[in-house]
């Protein structure tokens, strides 16, 4: 499989341990307007890496440092929780909306993650304006909605971290299996629909991104059903986990 010409010259490609300050930019939430900068910025830590893989079609490769990117963003957002609470609620956008709408779930078993006939259609609405997103901006735009996903999924994590009194299992807990599976299947999917740009043809898909579509569809239609049957027993594990706390 032959490289583009501007990656052949002496196997140059961009650093990607620029990764490694992903978990600094959720300071970026001190700033004036930080909640809309963090998600906005997010990317350029991953960006330069990702696209030059999914040019090569190293599919693995972007895929890895997609969840590698989003790990590390998740990681200095929960930090912030932890040592900033109040910065990280000022500055991360619908933070702590999701916060209260899941420590009510945790606290009475009653939510939105209890029923599909309600969190389905929000998570084809995503589906769909990632997919366009990434489609239109060689994958930029999906990583940024990638990163406003995941900064107020971690503000949750890192909120019920602190008040389960576990704040490492706490953390490791309150990341619910079917989430981690749908962020995974994003990366995937936003690797493989920032081709079109990228390769700058408007459909370069082989059996190769068939295979890789199929499989991340089967990924989000594996979250539905575990977030489905799943999601009250895992609310009553993470209400136990945290029972000496109020979580109102």
């Amino acid at each position: 499989m032959s490289r583009p010409a501007s990656l052949q010259v002496g196997g140059w490609r961009p650093p990607a341990w620029i990764i490694l300050l992903t978990p600094l930019l959720p300071l970026l939430a001190a700033l004036p307007g930080g909640r809309w900068i963090l998600p906005a910025v997010a990317p350029l830590t991953v960006y330069a890496a990702f696209a030059a893989r999914v040019r090569e079609r190293d599919y693995l490769g972007a895929w890895t440092l997609g969840v590698g990117w989003a790990f590390l963003l998740s990681l200095g957002v929960v930090a912030l929780v932890h040592w900033q609470p109040h910065l990280a609620s000022a500055g991360i956008l619908h933070g702590e909306d999701y916060r209260r709408e899941m420590f009510g779930w945790v606290a009475t078993g009653e939510a939105p993650e209890n029923h599909p006939a309600v969190f389905i259609p929000q998570h084809l609405l995503h589906l769909a304006v990632f997919l366009a997103a990434t489609w239109l901006s060689g994958g930029y735009l999906g990583l940024a909605m990638g990163a406003a996903l995941v900064d107020y999924m971690s503000y949750f994590v890192g909120s019920f971290a602190v008040a389960s009194g576990h704040p490492l299992l706490g953390a490791l807990a309150a990341w619910v299996p079917w989430s981690v599976l749908r962020v995974a299947a994003f990366v995937l999917l936003g690797a493989v629909f920032a081709r079109p740009l990228l390769a700058r043809k408007p459909w370069p898909f082989t059996r190769l991104e068939h295979s890789l579509m199929a499989l991340a569809a089967s990924g989000l239609l594996a979250d539905i059903l575990i977030k489905a049957t799943l999601a009250p027993a895992y609310g009553r594990f993470l209400r136990q986990m945290a029972r000496t706390v109020g979580l109102g």
